[in-house]
């Protein structure tokens, strides 16, 4: 494969390079953004190592001229995660993929295969997506089988080229108006039989020394690309189960800690309605209603350099929430540069990127040499907001962009659903009316609706109803 290599310090890396030729690549190099844009006009590259930070014409600027030359050439940026710049700038981007400084040839080793891998799907394998859409279509609506129709669609998703997967996005959108109404039908019966977020902790734990990191908005395509990244040697299966509606941390997550849907925290914990702060509580609570005399252990992670200093202890459940994925995401509303990103697969590969880069999987690596089972999942998912949904309503009305409580709650149009009957489904009665959001809508005052439109598009959100926000990913890992 050919490279084209644009770094201004280029000459203190001549040892990575050559390792690459004698791994049988064809290396140029260029110290500047000139010369490497004069050379992509001139030549042809299987792929390009940008670095970010370059005197006169930064990575940015050169990736921008790049893309307009030639746009089906991946570029790969070589950032510092402590680079302010890069989570500000070049997510906006269109980066193929990301490298982590200090740079080692298994990282550029690891890209080159993806697009070696990549190409030859695209030539020699093609998509099959006709096929998959008639599969999908011809599975009756089920717990199980809306499962299986999430898994097919991510993973299809995943394979194909991102040029061609605006389709898939459209399908995706597609079945979640069919899934929100599939939903809502059945919700109060599913929950007393399948499994939720309120009984998901009693399977997770039955084991003798068991370990549980819960990612905070953890969505099926990012396992898809986190699986990538683990090594071949860990004995890995794969499973799924739904978040409770509303999908929010406060929700659904107290739900998985307590064992318990919201309506009974709130008649036993009303004061817990207002924060999840509240896990070791509600967890030794749930230990003890249950009979289970487990020694425990919870952390809460909520920053990215702390995840490498997780050590087993020697408890019998040892769980790890890691906060930092849902923190970054939610600065998509503070920083400018994020709010414009309208690219997922851009979030989804930064996400992926840093959550690696944390030390993630050689933590897991010290549970198992422990002889610990070790699980990954989440507590809900998340969507990128398109669609105001205009309501009306008074000053009782509850905080929240996908789902809202209160009595005076009307919808101004055919989008969301609204409930009356909130203890069927589990919630708390603490009015009389629920509203809930379901594709990529988001409620706004009808009388402020242009106003918010333009504040909450492409906004990270969770709350609602979508395969996203609801099927939720576990792996097991032993």
């Amino acid at each position: 494969m050919k490279i084209l290599w644009i770094d201004d310090e280029i000459n203190d890396l001549k040892a990575v390079i050559e390792l690459l030729k004698i791994e049988g690549f064809d290396v140029e190099t260029a110290e500047n953004g000139f010369e490497g844009i004069k050379k992509v006009k001139e030549r042809t590259y299987d792929f390009i190592l940008l670095d970010y930070k370059m005197p006169n014409l930064d990575g940015i600027e050169v990736l921008k001229v790049i893309n307009s030359i030639k746009p089906n050439v991946p570029v790969i940026m070589l950032t510092a995660i402590s680079d302010k710049e890069i989570i500000e700038k070049a997510i906006g981007s269109d980066v193929y993929d990301y490298i982590l400084k200090p740079i080692r040839i298994e990282q550029i080793l690891a890209i080159s295969n993806k697009i070696r891998k990549e190409e030859i799907k695209r030539k020699f394998l093609g998509i099959g997506i006709s096929e998959i859409y008639n599969y999908i279509n011809s599975l009756e609506d089920s717990y199980e089988n809306w499962i299986k129709k999430a898994k097919l669609l991510f993973e299809t998703r995943i394979k194909i080229n991102e040029n061609d997967r605006e389709i898939i996005d459209l399908e995706i959108e597609s079945q979640n108006q069919k899934f929100a109404k599939w939903l809502i039908e059945n919700y109060p019966n599913l929950i007393k039989e399948k499994t939720f977020s309120h009984n998901l902790m009693k399977n997770l734990i039955n084991y003798n020394n068991v370990s549980i990191f819960i990612i905070d908005a953890f969505r099926i395509d990012q396992m898809l690309l986190f699986l990538k990244e683990i090594p071949s040697s860990f004995n890995i299966e794969i499973d799924f189960y739904f978040s409770i509606i509303p999908t929010s941390t406060l929700f659904s997550r107290n739900s998985l800690f307590s064992g318990k849907l919201p309506l009974e925290i709130y008649k036993r914990h009303p004061e817990y309605l207002n924060d999840n702060l509240h896990e070791i509580e509600l967890f030794d609570e749930f230990l003890r209603e249950n009979k289970i005399s487990k020694n425990y252990r919870i952390l809460k992670i909520n920053h990215f350099e702390d995840v490498s200093k997780i050590n087993p202890l020697g408890k019998e459940i040892e769980i790890n929430v890691i906060n930092f994925i849902d923190e970054f995401l939610h600065q998509k509303a503070d920083i400018e540069s994020l709010r414009d990103i309208k690219s997922l697969d851009t979030i989804l590969k930064l996400i992926n990127v840093i959550l690696i880069d944390s030390k993630i999987i050689s933590v897991i690596e010290r549970y198992l040499k422990k002889n610990y089972i070790v699980f990954i999942t989440t507590d809900h998912g998340w969507i990128i907001g398109k669609k105001p949904i205009a309501i009306s309503g008074g000053k009782d009305l509850s905080e929240g962009l996908r789902f809202k409580f209160g009595d005076s709650l009307r919808f101004m149009s055919k989008d969301g659903y609204l409930i009356k009957n909130l203890e069927d489904y589990g919630l708390p009665k603490i009015s009389e009316r629920f509203g809930i959001a379901d594709g990529y809508g988001y409620f706004v005052f009808k009388s402020e609706e242009h106003k918010f439109k333009k504040q909450y598009e492409n906004y990270f959100m969770h709350g609602g109803i979508t395969i996203e926000e609801v099927i939720c990913p576990i792996l097991k890992i032993k």
